[in-house]
């Protein structure tokens, strides 16, 4: 019964047709994309600016930024730890978590 389309006509009876998109009526649409599209090549812009400021910082600064956070956190593992092999240890402890800190800088 569901499938007669008398059925469906007189469900509807009183509702207002929604138009494809609400919005188009005001040019909201229009703003939000243009708004969408200034945020996505800011965000690209910004990327790229980031890098080069690396590039840019005094060398203090630089390494602040990319590897003393990994560093202080292998040679805090490291002088908890006390391996017989060190350096190893600190090395494999870089490569093993090198994700986390590349996200940060």
């Amino acid at each position: 019964m569901a499938d007669d389309p008398a059925d469906t006509d007189q469900s509807m009876e009183g509702h207002t047709p929604v138009t494809e998109n609400p919005h188009a009526e005001y040019g909201l649409t229009e703003n939000i994309q243009r708004i969408v599209d200034h945020e996505k090549a800011g965000a690209a812009e910004k990327t790229s600016k980031q890098k080069v400021d690396l590039q840019a910082l005094p060398t203090r600064a630089y390494l602040d930024q990319t590897v003393v956070p990994i560093l202080l956190q292998g040679l805090s593992v490291l002088a908890k730890d006390r391996p017989p092999n060190p350096i190893e240890y600190l090395a494999a402890f870089l490569l093993k978590n090198k994700g986390q800190f590349e996200e940060r800088s």
